[in-house]
């Protein structure tokens, strides 16, 4: 559960308190009820993607809860386009049965036909007098199909924009059909504003932001990852010789040494050797900054003694990747002979993006 579900409880207190009376039980039962529903809707939605995923042979590795959503996250993506509609469809899947569920107990009732109107088209003219048994099913029926049919929207992130990434990925390609679902969720999502500029549907607006938000980012990272992939590490390696200061910096020296480097070069991260003078790893201006100057610490203690290693025309867009998964300040470069060239770091590959310059 997401940290902001401590907001929860004072939002059903702020929605059942009326000036001059204090909290009305009556609204805060129904609040309460309502939100045991949806939290409950939320997760099946969920477990109905987390459990289809194991079946399938896809790790599920936990489940994330928002007060107004969720997320089932899968470290490994579905290997096939089977995979991946089964899984993305199992949670709208959920939600429609149910719907289905609740339905019959709604309908089969007197006036059950006009109870089961007014909870899916609240904007019609319809006289009815439901109990709360009778709200709190109408409730179930249309919070579910509107998760259903939300969901299976063709806009990305939703389950049915990654659907038909799935059904378009082998006609069109892994690129263009990101390209498709990306702007189909900006589209849509800008529509979904519009209606909720229209309803005065503040949850709408929120929704409508998110899913046109998270298409931008998406869309704007496929295009990063392309350009990426179309370098070469070459197009970025700090060369070695071009640090101003000759001098090594070795894991068992001071970190005013450190320091005195840092205070003549740009760089931001610097490389470490051992006594056989071969690369242990790196130190950066960042990690350098948080000691006292004065304090004679050494730099066996803030080195990261991890890295990757690549080669001058190797694929830029794969050393990133490996990069990241490592989780590590960059790669060192190696040319013939296993002679370092230089290094690649993260700060510069996001320069070549045009972000300028990042923290890794």
């Amino acid at each position: 559960m997401h940290w902001s579900f401590v907001l929860v409880v004072p939002g059903i207190l702020y929605l059942s308190y009326q000036p001059e009376v204090g909290i009305v039980r009556e609204a805060l039962t129904w609040y309460l009820s309502v939100g045991v529903l949806l939290f409950l809707f939320v997760l099946l939605h969920e477990l109905g993607h987390a459990l289809m995923a194991r079946a399938r042979d896809v790790t599920a590795e936990k489940i994330v809860l928002f007060p107004l959503g969720g997320g089932a996250f899968l470290p490994d993506p579905p290997k096939t386009v089977v995979d991946e509609l089964l899984i993305y469809g199992a949670g709208p899947g959920a939600n429609l049965l149910l719907a289905a569920i609740a339905l019959p107990f709604l309908y089969f009732q007197p006036d059950g036909d006009l109870l089961l109107r007014s909870f899916v088209d609240p904007f019609g003219n319809y006289v009815v007098q439901p109990d709360r048994m009778d709200q709190l099913l109408g409730v179930s029926v249309a919070v579910n199909l509107i998760l259903a049919i939300g969901n299976l929207l063709p806009a990305y992130p939703l389950d049915g924009g990654r659907m038909l990434r799935a059904l378009l990925r082998r006609p069109l390609g892994e690129r263009p059909a990101v390209v498709v679902v990306t702007l189909l969720g900006m589209l849509i999502g800008i529509s979904l504003l519009g209606l909720a500029w229209y309803l005065k549907d503040p949850l709408l607006a929120f929704g409508a932001l998110f899913i046109a938000g998270t298409s931008a980012v998406t869309y704007r990272s496929g295009w990063q990852r392309r350009r990426l992939s179309k370098k070469t590490v070459s197009a970025v390696v700090r060369a070695i010789d071009d640090l101003p200061i000759k001098s090594r910096l070795y894991a068992g020296d001071a970190t005013t040494k450190a320091h005195r480097i840092f205070s003549v070069t740009n760089w931001p991260v610097l490389p470490v050797y051992d006594g056989w003078n071969a690369l242990r790893g790196f130190v950066s201006r960042e990690t350098l900054e948080d000691e006292d100057p004065a304090t004679e610490g050494s730099v066996l203690d803030i080195a990261e003694f991890e890295f990757v290693t690549a080669a001058p025309g190797d694929n830029l867009l794969e050393v990133t990747e490996k990069i990241v998964a490592a989780n590590v300040y960059g790669a060192a470069v190696y040319g013939n002979r296993g002679r370092i060239l230089g290094f690649v770091f993260t700060e510069d590959i996001m320069e070549l993006l045009g972000k300028g310059n990042r923290r890794r």
